[in-house]
């Protein structure tokens, strides 16, 4: 079992739905040591129940570290403050309008205590709305996180699979805190923080998922990453986004993982996706003349290592 746990709460105008969730963090069964509270100075009601949350965790042996920001920073920058400020041996990563359940925090220590080698977790989530009541489906089957997947990343093939795309959410997973040598300073650009935290802890050990839905993961209309993000962009402009976005993700793990004594393998790899994401985002504007690359890339495999396959390619040939 882990010495001590620690959870990084980071919040910003979440009066609507902060309450459930605090009070979901004093039920566990198996309790923190400390939780690190960032808020982005909201300007809602926020401060008052953060406020009124400390007296009662500190009642039930619970350090609590609340602060406010001095100015608005983003939420990269405030989970960069939070997790600075965490001393566990496990940090647990929590958004304000979720909530967990009750053996969320015994059933991570648990795994952890049993798996040396394992630096990241994560676990299935059921989906609830706004008010609370449970939404069809769960947020494996949302991400379409195949059963092939989670086998694969039990067996030790996390980094190819987070490589490809981000599985873990980060208000479901955990990590040791030595996964913090590598991944501070968060990136400022381009990477989601849950992302770039399972990535690294990947290159360094083993990753891996709980079947089991641990928290309510809340829709709304106020999400501002994860499934209920809002984004109006066309389809086209979001790919190109997405693509760009990639490019720069390998730019700064190359950058920042180089010098640490990777395998040339692991370094090989993320080239080879650098290359493709590049190859994919320069397509020519002529359909003919795009032929050849995505045939390539389709030969090489790359489409099926990063992409989705034949489908990514045909995409490629016909978007505009």
């Amino acid at each position: 079992m882990p010495d001590s746990v620690s959870i990084a709460v980071c919040t910003y105008n979440g009066e609507r739905f902060l309450q459930p969730q605090l009070d979901s963090l004093l039920a566990q069964t198996r309790r923190p040591q400390q939780i690190v509270i960032r808020d982005d100075v909201s300007s809602d009601g926020t401060l008052a129940l953060l406020q009124a949350f400390v007296p009662r965790a500190e009642a039930a042996g619970i350090a609590v570290d609340l602060q406010v920001n001095a100015q608005n920073v983003g939420y990269r920058r405030n989970f960069d403050g939070a997790l600075r400020a965490c001393t566990g041996e496990v940090i647990f990563l929590c958004d304000q309008d979720d909530v967990w359940h009750a053996d969320k925090l015994q059933r991570f220590c648990d795994e952890f205590a049993t798996r040396p080698t394992l630096l990241a977790l994560h676990c299935d989530a059921q989906l609830i709305d706004a008010a609370g009541q449970p939404l069809p489906g769960a947020l494996f089957d949302a991400l379409h996180y195949t059963a092939a997947e989670r086998a694969r990343m039990h067996a030790g093939d996390g980094f190819r699979l987070m490589l490809k795309r981000n599985l873990m959410t980060g208000a479901a997973m955990a990590f040791r805190r030595q996964v913090l040598a590598d991944a501070l300073p968060l990136p400022a650009t381009g990477w989601v923080h849950d992302a770039w935290i399972g990535t690294l802890a990947a290159m360094r050990g083993e990753i891996d998922s709980l079947p089991d839905a641990l928290i309510g993961y809340r829709l709304h209309d106020s999400n501002q990453l994860g499934l209920g993000g809002n984004d109006t962009a066309s389809r086209s402009v979001r790919r190109q986004r997405q693509l760009q976005a990639e490019k720069e993700q390998c730019d700064t793990l190359l950058q920042r993982t180089r010098p640490r004594d990777l395998p040339s393998q692991m370094i090989a790899l993320i080239e080879r996706k650098h290359h493709h994401v590049s190859v994919r985002a320069d397509l020519p504007a002529s359909r003919l003349r795009r032929v050849p690359r995505v045939l390539r890339e389709l030969l090489d495999g790359n489409y099926r290592q990063f992409g989705r396959g034949a489908l990514s390619a045909g995409i490629d040939l016909v978007r505009g």
